[in-house]
């Protein structure tokens, strides 16, 4: 249909504008641009022509409540970050098996505020440690697998490196000749928690108060538009959340 359909110039202009903006600032909110934002939901070629300069940059856009967002697309090698990128971002001492662990934590932060694809967050708060004690219940179910190498293979993600990674791990790690204990690093379970939080922070994606994390209405966004679509590996946060229901089974 796109191919044979003729745009008029008004349309496109606001679906570029909506891009621009988005690019720039990260958003388009409705208070700030409620007439581009009108003919968004009013206009079906608006939403057409911006859905296809989008896809021609392997974007996506994500609509939360009054704002839309920009997630990058599988395979993004512009406005995505490579996997160097990643570890670079993360910080010191990340490598592939601390990078994995980190994102297998990401999976588990998402899948502690939503269920089973659920639009809205059950949630509004997930206290730090409460994502640590959930990190090591999945960990725990994998080693009640049976070929854990084979789990990896079929879904494209290292489960194999991140339960060895993370079961050699201690929980805390004190400073040197201190009774302190060390909030960053790669060293123990709870530093790679605490790096991962920080790197989605930096993303914009989770804000942190008090030891407890909160999703950003951005993160919602991209959670409820891009994270469940089978091309960005719904089905292994489905497979991440089974693992605790698989541990509750095995207890009850």
């Amino acid at each position: 249909m796109r191919e044979n359909m003729e745009y008029k110039r008004e349309n496109l202009e606001i679906a570029m504008d909506l891009l621009s903006c988005m690019l720039e600032t990260g958003s388009v909110v409705r208070s700030e641009h409620p007439k581009e934002f009108i003919r968004y939901d009013q206009d079906a070629e608006v939403r057409d022509a911006l859905d296809l300069f989008t896809e021609k940059l392997g974007l996506l856009v994500c609509e939360y409540k009054d704002a839309l967002y920009l997630s990058p697309g599988v395979n993004n090698r512009v406005l995505g970050l490579s996997n160097t990128e990643i570890k670079n971002e993360l910080g010191k001492g990340f490598n592939n098996p601390e990078m994995y662990t980190a994102f297998f934590i990401m999976h588990v932060l998402v899948t502690e505020f939503h269920r089973e694809a659920v639009y809205e967050t059950f949630r509004l708060k997930l206290p730090k440690d409460r994502l640590l004690e959930s990190v090591e219940t999945k960990v725990k179910a994998m080693a009640g697998l049976e070929d854990l190498e084979s789990i990896s293979e079929q879904y494209h993600f290292n489960f194999k490196i991140i339960y060895d990674l993370w079961t050699s791990l201690p929980k805390t790690e004190f400073k040197d000749d201190s009774d302190e204990i060390k909030q960053r690093g790669v060293g123990s379970k709870m530093t790679l928690v605490n790096e991962t939080v920080k790197f989605m922070r930096k993303q914009g994606l989770v804000e942190e108060h008090d030891n407890a994390i909160y999703l950003t209405d951005r993160c919602k966004a991209i959670i409820a538009v891009a994270y469940n679509r089978s091309d960005v590996q719904s089905e292994i946060s489905d497979f991440i959340d089974s693992l605790s229901r698989q541990e509750a089974c095995e207890d009850a």
